[in-house]
């Protein structure tokens, strides 16, 4: 009788650890926590989670598969762009070289994006005032996924929205 007792208690205790495993493995891969909810491109090339009470917005026309984000207060012209983009007709442009993982870019760090090999360039000093993230898809050749993030009037509130989307970006194509 004992000894059932003893291997029960081993089952529920070993249930119990594997759940909090599965709920911590979870949470830091990026999936929407109660607090989050799902957002994606109008396609579903690319994937992130947002908190609540944060907004998507279409992109124009001619961006390729792409919406914006934004917190709120933040105005629509200071939205974070997400974009999976088709191959470029015109080779060499400096979006490629960025996704390039064979090119050194001048200012650009090599960063990983859902395991795929991306290229990260961020605001200086000199000007430059934008977050700019690009890599090569996982599937479709050419086509590439870029994250822009410009810095608007709160650049604690712009960072916020860029490395959100960028921890939880998933790209399914």
């Amino acid at each position: 009788m004992r000894r059932r007792l003893v291997l029960g208690v081993v089952a529920v205790l070993t249930v119990v650890a594997l759940a909090l495993g599965a709920w911590l493995v979870l949470g830091r891969d990026g999936g929407p926590s109660s607090s989050q909810v799902a957002a994606a491109t109008p396609e579903g090339s690319l994937t992130f989670s947002i908190p609540q009470g944060w907004r998507t917005l279409p992109c124009e026309s001619d961006e390729g598969d792409c919406v914006r984000v934004t917190s709120p207060g933040m105005a629509a012209e200071e939205a974070a762009t997400v974009s999976f983009l088709p191959p470029n007709p015109i080779e060499g442009t400096p979006v490629d070289l960025l996704a390039n993982p064979d090119v050194t870019v001048p200012g650009a760090v090599r960063v990983t994006v859902d395991g795929l090999p991306a290229a990260r360039i961020d605001p200086t000093s000199d000007g430059q005032d934008t977050t700019l993230v690009a890599g090569r898809a996982r599937v479709e050749a050419g086509h590439l996924f870029m994250v822009v993030c410009p810095v608007g009037a709160d650049a604690g509130r712009s960072r916020t929205v860029c490395e959100q989307v960028l921890r939880t970006l998933r790209v399914t194509r």
